[in-house]
């Protein structure tokens, strides 16, 4: 006999955005597998300056019946993390929908590749404004309905741009230091409300992106093995699964006594210093 998913989450609502697609929807069948109501919100359409295209309006609909048929309630909502009022209409309808919010994800998030001397104004607003300011508006909404209810995790997905510097990735080492600042600043604010609110590190992982970032920089071959060459100290790429894994960890109740806490999911990447 199959052995039942632990159902520590139910009675709980979550909130994922960018949560159409890969790590965002790995992060809500985690959270839903285990009988968490789960939003996602994703964009549902494309940025000028990022190589990539972005999650689709059939795409969250698909992702909200994957999350269904694991036996929860699912909600998918079309939000730009950028405008401020999406944002604030995203809250408003998971509330109304599921009647509170326990777990806020922050996951939403663009890259892309530019040497300095070329880095356009666009392209840094495009990724530290979805990267660094979505985070910050999710977080102002959400917080103060966490705070009726004196309980709450978020958890924001950060990177290893957050902890060092990487070349051709200036505007998104700045984002992603910013989301690090945010989650400290955030935990101090909050303590003394029963919210708790982390950040996961991730490194290279496995992404249908990667394949767009590789032809804007010119490289091809194994992408995966270009952009993760000398991360690695064990041979196991990272999967969207082990951050939802983390993500899932510290939304926990077994992490009540994590916050402010920098999680790093990199195969070992930021031991080498």
């Amino acid at each position: 006999m199959a052995k039942k998913t632990n159902q520590d989450f139910e009675g709980r609502s979550a909130l994922v955005t960018g949560g159409a697609r890969n790590i965002g929807l790995a992060i809500a069948k985690e959270l839903a597998s285990r009988g968490a109501l789960v939003a996602i919100a994703d964009i549902d359409h494309n940025l000028k300056t990022i190589p990539y295209p972005l999650a689709t309006a059939d795409q969250l609909a698909q992702a909200v019946k994957e999350l269904t048929a694991l036996g929860t309630r699912a909600l998918g909502l079309v939000c730009d993390v950028r405008e401020e009022g999406q944002v604030k209409a995203t809250v408003e309808r998971v509330i109304q929908e599921f009647g509170h919010l326990d777990i806020l994800v922050n996951n939403a998030g663009v890259c892309s590749l530019y040497p300095v001397q070329e880095l356009a104004e666009p392209a840094w607003s495009e990724v530290v404004d979805i990267c660094l300011k979505g985070t910050f508006l999710c977080c102002k909404y959400a917080i103060p309905r966490m705070m009726e209810r004196r309980r709450g995790q978020i958890v924001n997905i950060a990177s290893v741009a957050g902890l060092r510097g990487l070349g051709y990735l200036v505007h998104y080492c700045a984002a992603k230091h910013g989301v690090i600042g945010l989650t400290k600043a955030l935990a101090v604010e909050l303590a003394d409300h029963g919210i708790q609110i982390n950040a996961v590190c991730p490194g290279t992982v496995e992404s249908p992106s990667l394949g767009g970032l590789a032809a804007q920089a010119g490289l091809d071959g194994d992408v995966y093995g270009v952009f993760s060459r000398g991360h690695l100290l064990q041979d196991r790429r990272i999967s969207p699964e082990d951050i939802a894994r983390a993500v899932r960890w510290l939304a926990s109740d077994e992490s009540r006594c994590l916050t402010g806490t920098i999680l790093t999911v990199d195969a070992g990447w930021t031991a080498r210093g």
